[in-house]
């Protein structure tokens, strides 16, 4: 059967933070919301962590996060445990981060929960411009495996740019666009999801 393609436009505004505690410990915290510009649509995404610092760009993290979806007509809550890798590697001025995520998924369905395993694979460089300014590009793929992941093993694709500005020693904000490429869980229908993003971001990697 021919794969059936659905467009979108929506928004994401975002926050994204890391601040270390102690030399080894540290919280990460981001919270999204996610809305559907021409639908009835939106998500709630939280999501907190502990991290554990093995050096000043590497850690590791365990986290648990809430979405909830409402479409319109019904609301999907979905809980997930994960565990996490990211390693943040400095070449002249250029910033990059690697992160490899594994995610344990609770689905709410009408007769209990579903559960699917997810691995990620995050990439992204921060390329600076004048002065506090800056160009982010990034790309993350997820790919499903175990039981339960659906007709595919491919999930979805995100790839994005941004412009950025940095305020003071922690905090940036960023508007930028994402293209999300998403495989439904029928393996028959592919979104393609155009997605205008804010975000603002902070980290702290040294304590005092």
């Amino acid at each position: 059967m021919p794969l059936q393609a659905v467009n979108n436009a929506r928004s994401w505004s975002s926050y994204f933070g890391d601040h270390r505690l102690t030399k080894k410990w540290g919280v990460h915290f981001d919270g999204q919301f996610r809305k559907d510009l021409r639908e009835d649509w939106n998500q709630i995404l939280i999501r907190p962590g502990v991290n554990y610092y093995v050096r000043p760009n590497l850690f590791l993290t365990q986290g648990y996060t809430f979405i909830r979806t409402d479409n319109g007509v019904t609301v999907t809550p979905e809980h997930r445990s994960w565990q996490q890798l990211q390693y943040m590697p400095k070449w002249l001025n250029v910033v990059m981060s690697h992160r490899f995520r594994l995610e344990q998924r609770w689905i709410e369905i009408p007769t209990g929960h579903r559960y699917q395993n997810r691995i990620r694979y995050f990439y992204r460089t921060e390329l600076p411009a004048r002065g506090k300014y800056f160009v982010g590009l990034q790309n993350e793929v997820f790919l499903g495996f175990g039981q339960n992941h659906g007709a595919a093993v491919y999930d979805q694709n995100r790839a994005y740019i941004s412009v950025g500005r940095r305020f003071g020693p922690i905090g940036r904000l960023e508007v930028g666009y994402m293209y999300q490429n998403l495989l439904l869980r029928n393996g028959i229908t592919r979104e393609h999801n155009h997605i205008a993003v804010v975000s603002f971001l902070s980290s702290k990697s040294r304590v005092k």
